[in-house]
C-alpha cells in the first residue's frame, strides 16, 4: 500500500521541481539572468571615443579612513577652471563618525558665480551601494543646471556628509565657475549661457557636436578643490589643511569628464558585446587619459574602471527583417567581479540589484520596428563596483 503513495509523492515533487526551473530560466526586465544562458557573443567593432567635458578630480586614496591616520585631514587637492567634475569614494573604519567631502574654494581676486551640473552623494555600510545612490542621482539631476552660490575671493562652498562609522561615502558633483560682465544680474543667467553649459551632445544624425561656447562678457572661473575629513566646524581655509599620504596612486586630475561614441549594431549579427572601463589593454581608443597626482610629485596615474567618468553612447540599431517586428534585449555583464550598476536609456534611469560576475542584468528592452532605431546610452562604473561592464546587445531576447 506504501509504493502508490511514495510514486505519487514522487511525481509531485518531480513536478513542482520541474515548475520551479521553469520558473527561473524566466527572467524578468530589471532581474539577472545567467551569463551562460546566452550563448555566443560577437564582439562589437571598438568606436573611437571623444573625450570632453572639463577636469576630473579623482579622490579614491586613501580610500579607508582609520584611526591610525592624522584626522582631521584632506585626501587630495587641485586647481581647476570652468566646468569640472569631482568623484570620490572613502569608507571610514576610524572608531568614531566623520566628516567627508568636498570644498570648493576661490583663490582668485574676482567674484565668481558657482553652479551645479548633476549631484550624487551616497552613504552606506556597503561601498557599492553608497556608490550606486551617488550615480543614480548624479545621472538624474545631471540634465539641470541649478545656480548655487557667488563666491567671493577667499570663499568656500562647502559639499559635506556625516559618515556614521564602517560606511562609505561616495559622490559624484559636477560645477561649473562663471565670471560675469559688470553689472550683470548674478542670479539669474540668459538662456544661452545655460544652454551653453550643457548642450545637447548630439546633433540629428549621431554626430558629436558638443562645443559649448558662453555668450560675450561671460568667462570661466578658478577655484581650488580639496576632498577632505574635515573637524565638525568647517575651517575658514579648507586649502590649509594638511594632505594625508596615501598607500597607493589612487588620486589625480584627469583632463576631462565625459566620454562620447557612436556605433551601429545589425540584429544579423546576434547577440553582440561591448565592453566599457575594460582594461588599458582592452580598451576604446580615446577611452583612457592619463591623470596627473597633484599632490605626490605631479606623477603620472590611470584611473582604472574610468570611475567618474561618463560614457555616452548613440547607438544605431538595424533590423535585419525590417517587415517583422522584433524584441531587443540590453543586458550588462560585470565580467570583472560584482557589484550594483546603473544605466540611463533615453532618459530613462535603470538601478541594478546586485549582480556578479556569473550573471548578466536585464536593463532595458526595446521593440524593433521597419526603421532603424537610435539608443542614447549613458553610464559609468559607480564606486565600489567592478568593472568591466559589458554590454550586451540581443536580438530576440525577451527573458527566457
Amino acid at each position: 500500500m506504501r509504493k502508490p503513495f511514495f510514486a505519487v509523492a514522487f511525481l509531485l515533487v518531480c513536478l513542482f521541481a520541474c515548475a520551479g526551473i521553469g520558473v527561473a530560466q524566466q527572467a524578468s526586465l530589471g532581474g539577472v539572468v545567467p551569463i551562460t544562458s546566452l550563448g555566443t557573443r560577437t564582439p562589437i567593432p571598438l568606436p573611437t571615443l571623444t573625450p570632453e567635458g572639463g577636469q576630473l578630480i579623482f579622490s579614491d586614496a586613501p580610500e579607508i579612513l582609520n584611526s591610525s591616520m592624522n584626522l582631521p585631514g584632506a585626501m587630495y587637492r587641485d586647481q581647476v577652471e570652468g566646468e569640472f567634475r569631482i568623484f570620490y569614494h572613502h569608507q571610514n573604519k576610524t572608531s568614531e563618525s566623520l566628516n567627508i567631502g568636498a570644498a570648493v574654494t576661490n583663490t582668485t581676486e574676482q567674484s565668481e558665480l558657482l553652479f551645479a551640473i548633476g549631484q550624487g552623494r551616497g552613504l552606506s555600510v556597503f561601498p557599492d551601494l553608497a556608490g550606486q545612490t551617488a550615480l543614480s542621482e548624479f545621472l538624474a539631476s545631471h540634465s539641470a543646471v541649478t545656480y548655487l552660490t557667488t563666491l567671493s575671493p577667499g570663499q568656500t562652498y562647502w559639499s559635506v556628509q556625516s559618515v556614521p562609522v564602517n560606511d562609505t561615502a561616495s559622490a559624484i558633483l559636477q560645477y561649473a565657475l562663471i565670471t560675469v560682465p559688470a553689472g550683470a544680474e548674478t542670479t539669474s543667467l540668459p538662456l544661452p549661457l545655460l544652454q551653453d553649459l550643457n548642450p545637447a551632445p548630439f546633433n540629428a544624425v549621431g554626430e558629436f557636436v558638443n562645443e559649448p561656447a558662453l555668450p560675450a562678457g561671460f568667462g570661466y572661473g578658478a577655484a581650488t578643490v580639496t576632498t577632505l575629513a574635515p573637524e565638525p566646524q568647517a575651517p575658514s581655509d579648507p586649502t590649509t589643511i594638511s594632505i594625508l599620504a596615501a598607500p597607493r596612486p589612487a588620486r589625480g586630475t584627469f583632463p576631462h569628464f565625459d566620454r562620447f561614441g557612436s556605433f551601429t549594431i545589425s540584429t544579423a549579427r546576434g547577440l553582440q558585446v561591448l565592453g566599457v572601463d575594460t582594461a588599458l589593454s582592452q580598451a576604446m581608443p580615446g577611452e583612457y587619459e592619463k591623470g596627473v597626482d597633484a599632490v605626490d610629485g605631479g606623477i603620472t596615474i590611470y584611473d582604472v574602471g574610468n570611475y567618474g567618468v561618463l560614457y555616452n553612447f548613440h547607438i544605431l540599431v538595424k533590423n535585419s527583417v525590417p517587415d517583422q517586428r522584433a524584441p531587443f534585449g540590453l543586458l550588462m555583464w560585470p565580467s570583472g567581479g560584482f557589484g550594483h550598476y546603473v544605466m540611463l536609456t533615453d532618459g530613462n534611469l535603470a538601478l541594478s540589484p546586485f549582480v556578479k560576475y556569473t550573471s548578466a542584468w536585464w536593463f532595458d528592452e526595446l521593440t524593433l520596428e521597419g526603421l532603424p532605431t537610435v539608443i542614447d546610452l549613458e553610464t559609468s562604473l559607480p564606486g565600489g563596483s567592478f568593472g568591466p561592464q559589458r554590454l550586451l546587445f540581443d536580438p530576440g531576447f525577451d527573458g527566457q
